[in-house]
């Protein structure tokens, strides 16, 4: 089944391409090729891996309603501390890079 819808895949993207209806406006191409991505997307539900996929999905929705969001106050702050700690390593960097291009400096001259 998978293989399947692979193949319809393939087969309207060289419909698309190729245009052997001659339908000319990339508006109809494009409807063409929607429709064969659906019917694909409906050949590989059905199929073992898909059936799968689904419920792996329905799961992690399940799963996500269970997660604790944090509020906006904890957000903003947890994203103040990281600025700071990025702007304290930007600094300490570029210390370093100055003492070392300063101490390749005194060595080449």
């Amino acid at each position: 089944m998978v293989i399947l819808s692979i193949l319809i895949v393939i087969g309207f993207l060289v419909l698309f391409y190729s245009d052997p209806l001659e339908l000319n406006t990339t508006l109809y191409k494009t409807l063409v090729l929607l429709a064969g991505l659906v019917l694909a997307g409906l050949v590989f539900f059905k199929s073992p891996q898909g059936i799968r996929l689904s419920i792996f999905l329905k799961e992690t929705k399940i799963e996500l309603r269970k997660v604790v969001w944090p509020t906006r106050d904890e957000t903003i702050k947890t994203t103040g501390m990281i600025v700071v700690a990025v702007i304290i390593v930007a600094i300490f960097l570029w210390i370093v890079d100055a003492f070392f291009t300063w101490a390749v400096q005194l060595l080449t001259n």
